[in-house]
């Protein structure tokens, strides 16, 4: 009897067989057709009818001698089987795998009968079993891809924080001597080369309030109008067109627009007013922008329900539409406070002072600026510092640029954490 009437399976999750033509009955494992070897696995998978084993890979090599070896690593056809499929039909694809190692042999010998299969020398065929659940070729191709993807944007992002993360470090490292609470708290002395910074920190924050303060109504009140009222015609595209223009126009150019309009047209000098009215047309164009994305992502079905009940259009607005838009909105307010401290040019000319003597305490300590009075800010003090104050301490020098920067830190950090919980509270 063949060697290989007498087959059987062992414990190897890998079992390899050879088709050979000048194969003879003394190797169990080589055939001299690939019919035979269909037959031969197949006849050794039914001699136990209770239990077919189950092998995570049956490799055929078809090769010109039983001693040479395959010189393909890949196969050249890859079918696969699972045991889960209770009788599924399949077509030996990893995404429809046959049920099991006796129809899959018997699929191939058919495929090879009609000439669906080639086994020429040189071919590996591969049946691999299939684990349910796990994922195809098709599916780990896409994985990858992801990974790589994943991998690259993180790359990418990494490359635009480290440079940030490094000029941080440095300034942090040049502006260290400098950053105490007296440096917050003490007044410019001895023509600005030494002391603190506390004058034009304060007159920072009564920039950006009072600047705030004028801005904030109108930037959201003129968002509410176009959003919720004004009619889509020549005028309201015009004025939309107006707030986009306006919000790309350079900060000089607002500063220039701010020395004609306030400084000289309205008669209110070199001031504190003239500067902060400057910041908040500067400001104006995103504010109301943030406010009409705001307003325009609440679902026009509250707004419709409300209507349903009898309520007018203000109602709806002031009950409905700005409650669930306030996170939008504030956010929006909040990060132009952040940009309105830190701008020079638009306050260069318009109300910004080279130095001021403030009181080191009493009401004039907190309070130092009227309205119609210039005003030391923060980057003005820089700027004056590196160009204009001979001998200045280098850490004075980078230690108000670190309060600049962590102060516009602080508010955008202040903003996403409010938005944050605002959001948190929405019911939709």
């Amino acid at each position: 009897m063949p060697k290989h009437d007498n087959l059987r399976f062992d414990a190897s999750s890998v079992r390899s067989f050879v088709v050979c033509a000048n194969a003879g009955d003394d190797s169990e494992n080589a055939f001299p057709t690939f019919e035979k070897a269909i037959e031969g696995i197949v006849a050794a998978c039914s001699q136990d009818d209770a239990h077919e084993p189950v092998v995570e890979r049956i490799e055929i090599s078809v090769q010109e001698s039983v001693s040479g070896s395959s010189k393909r690593k890949k196969p050249s056809r890859h079918f696969y089987y699972d045991t889960h499929l209770l009788g599924a039909c399949g077509n030996g694809t990893e995404r429809d795998p046959w049920p099991d190692i006796t129809s899959s042999l018997n699929s191939m010998g058919e495929m090879y009968r009609q000439g669906e299969l080639a086994a020429k020398p040189g071919d590996l065929i591969w049946l691999d079993r299939r684990e349910v659940f796990t994922a195809t070729e098709h599916e780990k191709k896409k994985q990858r891809s992801e990974t790589i993807a994943k991998i690259t944007f993180l790359m990418m992002s990494l490359s635009l924080v480290a440079p940030l993360v490094l000029i941080l470090s440095y300034l942090l490292y040049k502006a260290m001597p400098a950053l105490t609470m007296g440096f917050l708290t003490e007044n410019p002395r001895d023509f600005m080369t030494a002391g603190g910074i506390w004058a034009p920190l304060i007159g920072t924050f009564f920039l950006v309030f009072i600047s705030l303060m004028i801005v904030a109504p109108i930037g959201i009140l003129a968002g509410v109008y176009l959003n919720e009222y004004a009619r889509d015609n020549w005028l309201t595209r015009l004025i939309n067109l107006a707030v986009v223009n306006l919000a790309g126009v350079p900060s000089i150019v607002h500063a220039l627009f701010g020395v004609g309009a306030f400084v000289l047209f309205a008669n209110l000098g070199e001031s504190l007013i003239a500067a902060s009215c400057t910041l908040a047309v500067m400001t104006l164009p995103v504010i109301i922008t943030s406010t009409r994305e705001a307003l325009a992502a609440v679902p026009m079905s509250f707004r419709e329900a409300c209507w349903n009940m009898g309520a007018s259009k203000w109602q709806t607005i002031r009950t409905i539409v700005l409650p669930n838009s306030i996170s939008g909105i504030l956010t929006g307010v909040i990060l132009q406070v952040a940009r309105a401290a830190g701008e020079t040019a638009p306050i260069l000319f318009t109300g910004a002072a080279f130095f001021m003597n403030v009181a080191d305490e009493g009401w004039g300590y907190y309070f130092p600026y009227s309205l119609t009075d210039k005003v030391m800010a923060l980057s003005m003090h820089l700027f004056t510092l590196m160009t204009q104050v001979n001998n200045a301490p280098e850490h004075l020098v980078y230690g108000t640029a670190v309060v600049l920067i962590g102060l516009v830190l602080a508010v955008n950090s202040f903003s996403i954490a409010l938005r944050v919980y605002l959001r948190s509270r929405k019911k939709w």
